[in-house]
């Protein structure tokens, strides 16, 4: 079992986002606790940094996975357009 964290600049994330898909996202961060990587997952690869990412509708989930400590942050939670990645 994963441990989650979040990266402070999420609740500025999460501010515009309707209840019902908060309720979706949320869902889907808490199952990363069981899978780190579900189906679906995309590495994403910024420069030297890379991390992961999942889908929820328009909304995009970023996160990192430290596997030597059981550990994921998310990173952002953001709705998806060119400015994304």
């Amino acid at each position: 079992m994963y441990k989650l964290f979040y990266k402070s600049s999420i609740k500025k994330d999460i501010r515009d986002i309707t209840n019902n898909e908060l309720q979706r996202i949320t869902e889907d961060i808490k199952s990363l606790k069981n899978d780190p990587l579900p189906v679906g997952v995309r590495k994403i690869k910024k420069g030297k940094i890379s991390f992961y990412r999942i889908r929820q509708g328009n909304y995009r989930i970023g996160y990192q996975v430290n596997f030597s400590k059981n550990e994921i942050e998310i990173l952002f939670i953001k709705r998806r357009n060119e400015e994304t990645y």
